[in-house]
C-alpha cells in the first residue's frame, strides 16, 4: 500500500522557519502538530488553530508520546545533534513512516560541501537516517541560502544599511530560496507519498549573484549611497579553520564557513537542474525579487 501522509508533526515550530512551515502545511490540508519547548511562545506565533504539544527533545518518552499517530516528522531546527537523532529514534519507536531532517541549505551530495565542518551534523543526521531506512524513510529539501532570512539579517546585501560585504568578485552564481517556497516544497514532497521516499529535492526561487542583488537593490533605492566592503573567501576559510581548531562548534567559524560554502570559487552553489517542476514550484522574476528587497529597505 502506498504511503498517504495526513498527520504531520513539526519539531522546532517556533524557530526561523517553523511558523511558515506549520502554516503552509495547515493550508495544504495536513493535520499539523507543532512540537515546541514553550507552548506560550508557540501560541503567540501559530495561533489557536494549531495543535501544540510541549516536548523535551532530549527525552525519548516525551518525544514518543508526542509523535505517536503521526505520518511524518518535519524538523525545522531544534539543535542538530543529539536532538535530531533523538527525534529519529522516537519517530521509529512511535511508528512514524517518514522523516524530514533540518536540511535547508546546500547540496550535500557534493564532497566539498560534505567535508565542511559547518555541515558536520547535517551529514551525520543524513547517514543516521540511511542506516535506519528499514525502519523509517526520509526526504530532504535542499534550498541554498534562505533568501529572505539572509536579506533580513544583512547577508548577501544589506539593503537597510545600504552596504554589502562583497565576496571575491561578487559574480559567483548561487541558488537561493525563500522560506515560503521551502515550506511549499515540504508540503509538495509529503503529498507525493512513496514517490519522495529516501530522496533529496533541490529547489530554488532564483539563481543570482551578489552583484545582481546589489544592482536590484540600487534600483529599489535610486540615488542611495552604498558602502561596498571587499572580502576574500580564501582568507575567511583560513580564519574559519583556525576558529574550529580552538572550538569545533565555533559560531564565528560556522558563519565564515557558510559564506565560503556559497561564495568560494571551488564550491558548487548553483544547483543547475532543480526539482522545481516536479514539486510544482515556480521561480521568481526580477520584479518579485525587487518587491522582496523593498519590504526590507
Amino acid at each position: 500500500m502506498s504511503l498517504l501522509i495526513k498527520k504531520v508533526a513539526v519539531a522546532g515550530a517556533t524557530g526561523n522557519t517553523g511558523p511558515t512551515v506549520v502554516k503552509t502545511l495547515s493550508a495544504s490540508g495536513f493535520e499539523v502538530t507543532a512540537l515546541t519547548r514553550s507552548t506560550t511562545k508557540a501560541k503567540s506565533l501559530l495561533g489557536s488553530d494549531v495543535k501544540i504539544v510541549e516536548v523535551h527533545y532530549l527525552s525519548h518518552d516525551s518525544l514518543v508520546s508526542a509523535l505517536r499517530g503521526s505520518d511524518a516528522v518535519v524538523v525545522c531546527g531544534v539543535g542538530m545533534l543529539p536532538e535530531q537523532t533523538n527525534i529519529i529514534d522516537a519517530a521509529i519507536a512511535a511508528g512514524v513512516p517518514r522523516f524530514l531532517p533540518a536540511d535547508f541549505g546546500g547540496d550535500l551530495t557534493i564532497p566539498l560541501h560534505r567535508a565542511l565542518n559547518v555541515n558536520r551534523d547535517k551529514v551525520a543526521t543524513e547517514e543516521y537516517l540511511q542506516q535506519h531506512e528499514s525502519s523509517i524513510s526520509h526526504t530532504s529539501i535542499r534550498t541554498g541560502p534562505l533568501l529572505d532570512f539572509c536579506l533580513s539579517r544583512g547577508v548577501l546585501v544589506n539593503i537597510k544599511d545600504r552596504s554589502v560585504i562583497l565576496f571575491d568578485s561578487g559574480d559567483k552564481h548561487f541558488s537561493t530560496t525563500t522560506i515560503a517556497t521551502a515550506s511549499t516544497a515540504v508540503a509538495a514532497a509529503l503529498k507525493m507519498g512513496d514517490k519522495s521516499k529516501n530522496r533529496a529535492f533541490k529547489v530554488q526561487d532564483i539563481v543570482t549573484t551578489q552583484n545582481e542583488l546589489l544592482r536590484l537593490s540600487k534600483e529599489v533605492l535610486p540615488g542611495a549611497e552604498w558602502t561596498v566592503k571587499p572580502a576574500r573567501t580564501e582568507d575567511m576559510a583560513d580564519k574559519a579553520n583556525e576558529a574550529f581548531k580552538v572550538d569545533p562548534n565555533s559560531r564565528v567559524g560556522s558563519i565564515m564557513q557558510k559564506a565560503v560554502g556559497v561564495f568560494g570559487a571551488e564550491y558548487i552553489s548553483d544547483f543547475g537542474m532543480s526539482d522545481n517542476a516536479e514539486l510544482g514550484i515556480r521561480t521568481m522574476d526580477e520584479t518579485q525579487v525587487k518587491e522582496l528587497l523593498r519590504t526590507l529597505a
